[in-house]
């Protein structure tokens, strides 16, 4: 397939399936005809403010249908998208701009008020002038009746770029991954999906797993769904939305996959594969999985942002695996496990993975030196300029010829799917006046999620020290939310190991037993019924986040919850008073009031004591 075939796919599939539904976001609902005009709309106003071939469409919104009419309007006038969300840390906003040539930001004043100051600031403070389109001034009008003829999509170069993702760098700034249309375009054609179907992504458009399948589908003629902002909070509304739409596959994180899977039953009649990615596979899912759906599919699949989403697959067929391989390379990707001098290691033999082939992006957005030092020339391949990627994960090729994951070479982890590099974690702490140095350690849980622990120690001349709430608050100001540490450990001084580096092994066993979740009970029974049940909830909160520095008027995220602990406190609230609360409502009932509110109109009493 040559690089604009993507591009070409889907102009073909708006001309010739107009009536067929090709994206669910949510509830909202739009069809080819719709989507055709849609984006053709906003691909006029973006012209109208000057957006040029070449440049980046800066997406900041929350996940809707409209985030998905932006990346193809961007597509239409040859330029990029870049997804960003409101909360989005403003000074790793501020980098993009810098590092990528934005020609627009597209936002919506309606949905979200706050978004509209936090952009202003944005564009005031922009190197260049940064044109801002509100689609709530916009208007989402679609013209019926195909009355008005769609505009011609404007030709750029197979090698231009199609999307802008971000990870976090070694200092907490952002890295802007450059994606071109012919990356995009290798995958949808390694993965060959089959035409039509109805392919489900429990994912934020702003990870590239939702890609996965969602072109698959609007490239064959298929239905792309997809959550909005608000089912994304909550397993059982995904799950809902696969029954409701009939849906034939999907995606999501092995950590979020285990929480749709009590919510499945039935899917089995329609839900023929089921795809994980982004996170290690636990052989517990794999049966789990195998008890609720035993007639479907379900492959693991691994790719770096830097190799365009999935680039190696395995179909699991063991009940109990020992361990769940990565998989072989599809398409014309090609992968070499290789030690320190670049020699190809033997089966067994433990190395690092390094990925060439036409879905190895173009590198890191005004980053020479780092894009050097990732993308390197491959000498396997016969191509001219030929390159390929060294991943930084360390591999080896098992019995049956698959590559094993056997962790990473760096600082890096993968938190509910998103990569985040520790060490970045650890020198945004350092900047707090009252940390002297820092550690960070992904910490697995009894579901093998793992959860960031922070360790720190005091400066020297720090007068008071902070506690949680405050360190959470320091590191929101400059990481992303799943980058921000969980739990805060201070400690007297930072255990060494013999070489002089910090000591792992000597932190996590600092930290004893990692059990979370489970009924939590007051401490006391005096005073009255809404003030013993505030107590009970209390507890369960200090449970769940491990720390008790928060009152009745601060918020439960705050205070350092984020979406998997607000999983864990709804377990909690779940086993006292089944059915009382559901989880997607903790994310807007956020305080210790709300929650006694609520838990009492439905009925709920303090623990007897």
């Amino acid at each position: 397939m040559t690089a604009h075939d993507v591009v070409d796919q889907l102009r073909d599939s708006l001309r010739r399936h107009p009536e067929r539904t090709a994206v669910v976001v949510g509830q909202e609902q739009l069809s080819y005809r719709e989507l055709d005009a849609a984006t053709d709309r906003l691909a006029a106003g973006l012209r109208e403010l000057g957006v040029r071939p070449g440049q980046t469409v800066l997406l900041h919104l929350r996940q809707s249908a409209d985030t998905l009419v932006g990346m193809v309007a961007a597509l239409r006038v040859g330029a990029a998208w870049c997804v960003t969300e409101p909360g989005h840390p403003a000074e790793r906003l501020a980098a993009l701009t810098r590092d990528l040539e934005c020609g627009a930001v597209v936002r919506d004043g309606a949905a979200d008020p706050d978004v509209r100051e936090a952009v202003a600031r944005l564009a005031d403070e922009a190197p260049v002038p940064l044109p801002v389109l509100d689609l709530a001034e916009f208007g989402r009008s679609v013209p019926q009746g195909g009355a008005t003829e769609p505009g011609p999509w404007t030709e750029v170069p197979p090698g231009a770029p199609a999307y802008a993702i971000t990870t976090s760098g070694s200092t907490g700034e952002p890295k802007a991954i450059v994606v071109g249309r012919d990356n995009l375009s290798a995958l949808v054609a390694a993965r060959g999906d089959e035409p039509g179907g109805i392919r489900f992504s429990a994912c934020r458009f702003a990870w590239d797993g939702a890609l996965m399948l969602t072109f698959g589908a609007l490239c064959t003629g298929g239905t792309a769904v997809l959550p909005d902002h608000t089912a994304l909070r909550d397993a059982r509304a995904c799950a809902e939305l696969v029954l409701l739409r009939q849906v034939t596959q999907m995606v999501c994180p092995p950590s979020y996959y285990r929480l749709m899977l009590p919510h499945l039953a039935g899917a089995g009649a329609h839900l023929r594969e089921v795809v994980v990615a982004g996170e290690v596979v636990p052989p517990a899912l794999v049966a789990q999985h195998r008890a609720a759906l035993p007639t479907t599919r379900l492959r693991n699949e691994y790719g770096p942002t830097e190799t365009t989403v999935s680039v190696l697959g395995h179909t699991l067929r063991d009940d109990s695996p020992r361990t769940v391989p990565v998989g072989r390379p599809s398409g014309a990707t090609s992968v070499h496990v290789l030690d320190e001098r670049l020699e190809p290691c033997p089966p067994g033999v433990v190395g690092e993975l390094y990925v060439g082939g036409p879905q190895v992006t173009r590198g890191y957005a005004r980053r020479p030196a780092r894009t050097a030092g990732s993308f390197v020339a491959d000498p396997f391949s016969s191509r001219p300029g030929a390159r390929m990627y060294r991943t930084g994960d360390l591999v080896l090729i098992g019995q049956e010829g698959e590559i094993e994951f056997h962790g990473r070479a760096d600082g890096q982890i993968k938190v509910r799917g998103v990569r985040v590099e520790r060490h970045g974690v650890q020198a945004v702490l350092e900047t707090h006046p009252a940390v002297r140095q820092a550690g960070v350690l992904g910490v697995p849980g009894d579901d093998g999620a793992l959860r960031l622990v922070a360790f720190w120690t005091p400066a020297e001349d720090a007068v008071a020290l902070p506690g949680p709430r405050e360190l959470i608050a320091h590191c929101r100001t400059s990481l992303v939310a799943d980058a921000v540490p969980e739990e805060y450990v201070t400690l007297g001084s930072m255990p060494l190991a013999p070489s002089g580096k910090v000591d792992e092994a000597a932190l996590l066993a600092l930290l004893g037993p990692r059990s979370g979740g489970g009924p939590a009970s007051a401490s006391d029974s005096g005073g009255d019924e809404r003030e013993a049940l505030s107590r009970e909830v209390a507890t369960m909160w200090a449970r769940v986040l491990r720390h008790e520095d928060f009152g009745p008027e601060d918020s439960f995220f705050d205070a350092g919850g984020n979406s998997r602990s607000v999983v864990e406190l709804h377990l909690c609230l779940e086993t006292r008073w089944p059915g009382a609360l559901r989880v997607g409502r903790l994310f807007d009932l956020d305080r210790v009031p709300e929650q006694v509110d609520a838990l009492l109109a439905a009925g709920a009493r303090p623990t007897p004591q």
